[in-house]
């Protein structure tokens, strides 16, 4: 079996070949897989895309303009915290070059927590950019675990440690995956 190293590299240069229409395209499918399951919720902790990562933006504005309370990642020194998000206006780049709130409200329970990863596993196990901070950040709040993944970043099972976090379900451009 590869190693979480090998997978990253060699995943990251595969979503990092994409075309930007593909990732647009691939990006929508995973959208409306997600609204399909979750527009009925309230409180969501989304990432805020970066790089060829399947597309959030549009998502997070089209739920935070249906009322819909939006948190988003922000690096508070030490960890990520989910930080109250205010509009595209309010966001400044930071670890990394994400872009994070400038709201300090926090929270740490939601119906539904999306994240990204490099690879996801039929097991539920994922492979991020290997910092630890979604697994440190996903061991202090609440809420229903989803993966958004292009299907080629999808395997059987993937190698973990005692301090990976899973998740409850992976959405791609073809199909849902459900624990």
């Amino acid at each position: 079996m590869e190693t979480k190293i090998e997978i990253r590299k060699r995943m990251i240069e595969a979503r990092n070949s994409l075309k930007d229409i593909e990732v647009e395209t691939k990006s929508m499918e995973v959208r409306k897989k997600f609204l399909d399951n979750f527009s009925h919720e309230k409180r969501f902790l989304f990432y805020y895309d970066v790089n060829k990562e399947v597309r959030t933006k549009s998502l997070i504005d089209y739920l935070h303009s249906h009322g819909k309370d939006i948190f988003l990642p922000k690096f508070d020194g030490e960890k990520f915290v989910g930080c109250f998000y205010e509009g595209v206006e309010r966001l400044l780049r930071g670890l990394y070059g994400i872009m994070e709130p400038l709201s300090d409200v926090t929270s740490s329970d939601y119906d539904v927590i999306v994240m990204p990863g490099v690879a996801f596993g039929e097991d539920f196990n994922r492979v991020g950019m290997g910092k630890g901070f979604y697994d440190e950040m996903l061991k202090r709040i609440r809420g229903y675990r989803v993966g958004f993944a292009y299907q080629f970043q999808m395997f059987d099972t993937l190698p973990s440690d005692e301090w990976d976090e899973k998740v409850d379900m992976i959405i791609t451009e073809e199909k849902i995956y459900r624990r």
